[in-house]
């Protein structure tokens, strides 16, 4: 990573609150920090252990409840969007398929022994 987009990272990354914005990687500034593990750290603060799936950074994070409420958000939003998008290339798979099969019976292709 070239010196001065390392700096601006550097700088962009200073001012976020501890607790806030969990899914953001304090080294490449990718939204793809994800928790793995997490226990509670008093009555209204988790500690987490976070990993960039784009860099590979570990780190560590002491956050509210509040933020960590809004981390969950985030990441049920994005296992939602994920679920769909796979849903999504099932369905056009499975369209595919059909297709293919339907003009392999138009042209005469299949026969009784491609079944067994």
């Amino acid at each position: 990573m070239p010196r001065w987009t390392r700096f601006l990272n550097r700088i962009r990354t200073r001012h976020l609150h501890p607790g806030a914005a969990l899914h953001i990687c304090r080294v490449c500034t990718g939204a793809f920090a994800y928790p793995v593990t997490w226990t509670e750290s008093g009555p209204d603060h988790w500690w987490l252990l976070l990993r960039c799936g784009a860099c590979d950074t570990w780190r560590d994070a002491i956050s509210t409840d509040a933020a960590v409420a809004a981390f969950d958000r985030f990441l049920d939003e994005g296992t939602a969007s994920i679920s769909a998008e796979l849903e999504r290339l099932e369905r056009q798979l499975l369209r595919e398929d059909i297709e293919t099969l339907g003009t392999a019976l138009e042209l005469d292709l299949l026969s009784a022994d491609d079944f067994r």
